[in-house]
């Protein structure tokens, strides 16, 4: 029988991953799967907070194949540990399913806890969140694969009566956890459920001792996480400090002198603790040095940031590296988990400022570490009167207080405090409102959400920012969903019928609380699974303390399926319960058999049915493409600015992995904060020569949020090259919160350009009737500049002589700086020239129609966005709808400016055929083509898009206002936008087709009267 099950697990795992393995696409995709083919293929370190063990190996695995199939074997790769931790699963289940059936010599019973696992593992294998992680290059399979596999040795040294045998469990427990903490860091949560199964071996699972075993495993994943790693690497940083500036000994030597000392002293107390036979000693000294042995591979980020490799983030030694695992380039580093203070809490009056630790990096030239912040007044302190207990609204970024005030009414209380010398009345958020966003966003949206998705079903694959409209959880129940989502009968077909869309009407869900609840006749593996959900669930949403623009760049439930795992558990064990509750079939054959079908059909098999057309993505190659494109658009040696990850990331993998324009230096606009980026770009890297770059090193030295106030003395522009000399210069500081700081003195700037230095043969003059200037002078107007602002602005200052600088055209215009007016479109980036129109009237926006033509008509193609049978995933829709329909705008009206409407049409026709409205919904930027098709004298056409375009606004409007949706306060503003495009499209069309707009006013009056109505039921403020 063991034999059999055993192969039935091996055979699970061969089916699976020859699913994953079709489903996977054969090149990058966007998000991290690019960054993580680069670093994996040249062993590089990747974001914070790392994950080097992952990337070690599979830098190892793809050391034997050719470069041509790097992405897809990256991809293979998470398709590996995804059907392996479906195996895992499977074993696991089956163990626990064993349990929980009596001694039976009846035949049939016996094969339940086979087809448990079965069923689980094939539930976890096609739920959603699982399956895409499965067939991209992600760590969060090998991170699963890794949990599961710790969770069943538990289970197994709980068994085991043989205290050698278990003592070598525990040991390899400790290993697996330290090797888990170098592919993802919150996997240390799983000493919280673990702590169950300790208390169950050791004493009995009363609730006093279940509650003190919960209490240390929270104490014991902080003691690691807090003692064990960063405790470790503050030290290292002191000893390391002491070693090189008093000693005169190479950097890094107080690390390894540290990792060394600990070794030995590990070592000596596990022989001490042998000699006194003290066997707690002993194991929790071999178990600590297994653990340091695991997480030993964050060596390998250390050694390949001083490797000074392309895309390699950069801990270079200790105190770089406690920097990089706790995330502080994100500013994760000071979120408030137990006390803290509200978004709009000002600063105390008797002490806004307080003092923090001096900041110290390694100065290479001097070969010492410098204190580049003296930590004085560097820290704010908020008035107590707006702190609270448990915050959960607390950042201080607009968009952020935005979504604060979105995802919960917030009225406040009013509180007069003392600010600058004058009593205010401030309003401070309620407790029930901090609680209120807790739950209606933090819990609801971002957890309990993506819960639904994978169990109960999923509206869409887009990305759900709180409308109606996209990435809402349904079941399929049309009088469950139209509270939530609206009548299925008002939803437009558009929406209705999205392939991404499924609905498995609660039945999932259902199993796994029937599963759960068979459970509570093994208490500890109950209390294990509840307490593994929970904390991988709502544990992780506590502790991350996540704001509201986190959900505004993608989807988040990747970080939440390790709570998924247990519930696909709870799903394959329902079959028992499911068998004992048909008992009164009396063959227990057919009594089997019905119980595994009714399951299967309800779970795994309607998961794959149903999830197979919007995650089978092998024919997907946008990311690709859309990289490639930018790439193409520049001319040799360009300086590229981009923002964002999907624009850096594929970019990142052409260059590295495939040595493709390996001339051009990707500069990412979010990264210019960080010291040691700004530091690497001054180096060679592949073909591309250095940055001059001449930013004193003590504006950037001190961190990412380092800001340098506006302090306006004129409103002349300031010229950048004097600008920099006033930076470098220590008597031109002023005191600012209590410490000297520099200022900026100008919201105006000028760069002064060398006519005869500046490379005239990037774009035709006379044709784009452009004047060359000697002087550029802008705005940018802000309170506080960034230090990413200033590097840039350095970086263009130093460099547009020698070097064609660009940004990426991506939708955002921060990367900028503020000279989008001097920028000529050339594809689909920007680039940079000191010249505007020669002749008045003419339009501001230059394109390059002599270089754009050929490249959209001869050398782009995005292959099948406009097929309705394939996939298109959200990035693709929007990028699509957003970034490519304007180019193709631009040109085709440049192209008519230029009197050439056979070309201009020619482009229309391709972006309309690429990018049609039954794949890519006609809306803002649809619509303005169609008015170029009104002007370049094909009106039918013309027409055509822009009633298509109203048309859906309109449907939309109408969807949006049948009901009191939600998340009122997002979905009336989300509403409001799109009235208002609406009526400024009948505005405009009304230019174009007078007589066919009355009727559409007309309809137009009708809906704003129901608005008017559904806004005053729905707005609360």
């Amino acid at each position: 029988m063991k034999k059999t099950e055993r192969i039935l697990g091996w055979i699970l795992f061969g089916v699976v991953f020859i699913i994953y393995s079709i489903c996977s696409p054969k090149t990058i995709t966007f998000w991290d799967s690019a960054e993580f083919i680069s670093s994996n293929y040249k062993l590089q370190a990747t974001h914070p907070p790392g994950t080097p063990f992952y990337t070690l190996l599979s830098n190892v695995l793809l050391s034997v194949f050719p470069t041509s199939v790097v992405a897809l074997i990256s991809n293979l790769i998470s398709s590996l540990f995804g059907a392996l931790t479906v195996t895992c699963v499977y074993f696991l289940t089956k163990k626990i399913a064993t349990k929980l059936i009596k001694q039976t010599d009846e035949i049939y019973a016996k094969w339940l806890p086979s087809i448990s696992g079965i069923l689980s593992g094939l539930t976890l294998a096609f739920i959603h969140s699982f399956w895409i992680a499965s067939t991209e290059t992600e760590v969060y399979t090998l991170s699963f694969l890794l949990l599961v596999l710790i969770w069943y040795i538990a289970i197994l040294w709980q068994e085991s009566d043989d205290s050698k045998t278990a003592f070598r469990l525990l040991l390899l427990i400790g290993l697996l956890l330290g090797i888990s903490a170098g592919v993802h860091l919150i996997n240390l949560s799983l000493v919280i459920p673990l702590s169950i199964i300790f208390v169950y071996k050791k004493y009995t699972l009363s609730i006093k001792n279940i509650s003190i075993g919960l209490v240390a495993g929270i104490m014991m994943f902080f003691g690691i996480y807090g003692i064990t790693i960063q405790g470790f690497l503050k030290v290292a940083h002191h000893l390391d400090v002491y070693l090189v500036n008093d000693l005169n000994a190479s950097m890094n030597t107080g690390l390894i002198a540290l990792c060394l000392l600990l070794i030995g002293a590990l070592a000596s107390l596990t022989v001490y603790a042998r000699k006194k036979s003290n066997i707690l000693l002993h194991t929790i000294s071999l178990f600590t040095l297994f653990f340091y042995i695991g997480i030993s591979s964050y060596g390998i980020s250390v050694i390949r940031a001083n490797a000074k490799t392309s895309v390699s983030n950069g801990p270079i030694n200790s105190i770089e590296l406690l920097s990089y695992i706790r995330a502080e380039q994100f500013g994760l580093g000071g979120v408030p988990l137990v006390r803290g203070h509200f978004y709009n809490a000002p600063l105390d009056s008797k002490r806004p400022f307080v003092d923090g630790n001096p900041i110290l990096r390694y100065n290479p030239v001097e070969k010492q570490y410098i204190e580049v912040d003296d930590g004085f007044f560097s820290q704010e302190n908020y008035a107590r009167e707006f702190s609270t207990f448990f915050p959960r609204m607390y950042s201080r970024k607009r968009s952020d207080i935005s979504g604060y005030n979105s995802w919960t009414a917030v009225q406040g209380e009013p509180v007069s405090y003392s600010i600058s010398g004058k009593t205010e009345t401030l309003t401070k958020p309620t407790l029930s409102e901090n609680l209120g966003f807790f739950y209606n966003y933090q819990v609801h949206w971002l957890y309990l959400r993506y819960l639904c998705w994978n169990f109960v079903g999923k509206q869409n694959d887009y990305k759900g920012t709180g409308t109606i409209l996209n990435g809402n959880w349904i079941s399929g129940i049309n009088a469950i969903d139209k509270s939530r989502i609206g009548d299925i009968n008002k939803i437009p077909d558009y929406y209705k019928n999205d392939s991404s869309k499924d609905a498995y009407y609660f039945l999932p869900f259902i199993l796994g609380i029937v599963g759960l609840f068979l459970l509570r006749k093994s208490p500890v593996h109950l209390f294990t699974s509840l307490l593994f959900f929970l904390t991988f669930g709502i544990g992780i949403i506590i502790y991350v303390n996540p704001t509201p623009t986190s959900i505004l760049i993608r989807e988040r439930d990747y970080i939440f399926v390790a709570s998924f795992i247990p519930f696909c558990m709870w799903i394959g064990l329902s079959v028992i319960q499911l068998y004992r509750w048909f008992s009164f079939i009396s063959q227990n054959r057919i009594r089997l058999t019905i119980s595994a079908v009714l399951i299967s059909i309800a779970s795994p098999i309607q998961l794959f049915a149903k999830g197979w057309d919007d995650h089978s993505r092998n024919s997907s190659s946008f990311a690709y493409s859309f990289a490639k494109s930018y790439l193409d658009s520049c001319p040799q040696n360009t300086v590229l600015i981009t923002n964002g990850d999907n624009m850096t990331f594929p970019l990142w993998y052409l260059q590295e992995v495939e040595n493709y324009r390996t001339d051009i230096r990707i500069i990412n606009f979010d990264q210019l904060t960080l010291g040691w980026y700004i530091e690497k770009l001054k180096l060679k890297m592949n073909t591309s020569d250095g940055l001059n770059i001449s930013i004193p090193s003590e504006l950037y030295q001190k961190g990412p949020q380092s800001l340098l106030p506006l302090k306006k003395e004129t409103d002349q522009p300031a010229d950048v090259n004097r600008l920099f000399k006033f930076l470098s210069d220590p008597k031109t500081q002023i005191p600012w919160n209590g410490k000297k700081t520099h200022y900026i003195p100008s919201q105006a700037f000028s760069l002064s350009v060398d006519t005869t230095k500046f490379a005239k043969n990037l774009y035709l003059r006379k044709q784009l009737n452009l004047q060359l200037l000697p002087k550029v002078n802008w705005k940018l107007e802000k309170d506080f500049y960034a230090v990413n602002d200033l590097t840039l602005l350095n970086i263009i200052q130093e460099n547009i002589h020698q070097r064609p600088i660009a940004f990426v055209i991506n939708g955002n215009t921060n990367h900028y700086i503020g000279l989008k007016q001097f920028t000529i479109q050339r594809g689909f980036i920007d680039l940079l020239a000191p010249v505007r129109r020669a002749k008045p009237g003419l339009n501001p926006k230059i394109v390059d129609t002599q270089m754009m033509y050929p490249f959209i008509t001869e050398k782009v193609n995005f292959e099948g966005l406009n097929d309705p049978e394939e996939f298109i995933d959200d990035e693709e829709k929007v990028y699509a709808s957003d970034i490519l329909r304007r180019s193709y705008y631009f040109l085709a009206q440049a192209l008519l400016e230029e009197n050439r409407p056979n070309e201009a049409i020619k482009i229309l026709d391709k972006c309309t055929t690429q990018f049609p409205n039954k794949t890519i919904l006609f809306k803002q930027y649809a619509f303005a083509l169609g008015k170029l098709y009104f002007k370049a004298g094909n009106p039918e056409k013309g027409n055509d898009i822009c009633l298509k375009s109203i048309k859906n606004l309109e449907n939309e409007l109408i969807w949006l206002i049948s009901f009191d949706p939600p998340n009122p306060i997002i979905n009336v503003k989300y509403a409001t936008r799109v009235k208002n495009m609406y009526f400024q499209m009948l505005n405009q069309y009304n230019s174009l087709n007078p007589n066919k707009t009355k009727k559409l006013k007309e309809d137009y009056q009708k809906l704003e009267s129901s608005y008017k109505m559904w806004y005053s039921n729905n707005w609360p403020y």
